[in-house]
């Protein structure tokens, strides 16, 4: 299994906070710094989150906030994303878009009736593809 691992630059606790309202997350940990206090830190990290664990929509996710160098945001990571349905995928959409960046609006294809992506907020590019069942 390989599991996602996103570090963010002190706003871990509340894009986790985020993704749980948008995906519905599931068994939601964190873990903070508390006492430990990483080499080459003089700030209180104290309340930031060391490790953070969530499961969205099956997958076992892990996050932290990043404090003893520069986060550097990228386009080389993606995740995608299945919901069931349109309506599901479509309020997914909206809500991360929300002071992020539509990288593709949502769209029909012959492989789905919603596909979009989107950069979040947090600089995190989710795909959202709906898809449709054979019978």
């Amino acid at each position: 299994m390989v599991t996602p691992y996103i570090v963010f630059d002190r706003q871990c606790e509340e894009a986790m906070l985020f993704y749980e309202r948008v995906f519905s997350g599931e068994k939601k940990t964190i873990l903070r710094y508390n006492d430990y206090v990483p080499i080459g830190v003089e700030e209180d990290v104290s309340n930031y989150v060391l490790h953070g664990e969530m499961e969205l929509f099956g997958t076992p996710m892990t996050f932290a906030d990043e404090v003893a160098k520069p986060v550097i945001t990228g386009n080389n990571m993606h995740l995608t994303i299945n919901p069931s349905n349109v309506a599901e995928g479509s309020k997914m959409f909206n809500e991360l878009q929300e002071g992020g960046e539509v990288l593709l609006p949502p769209t029909e294809a012959f492989y789905s009736p919603l596909h979009a992506a989107v950069k979040d907020k947090y600089s995190i590019v989710w795909n959202i593809i709906v898809v449709q069942k054979k019978i």
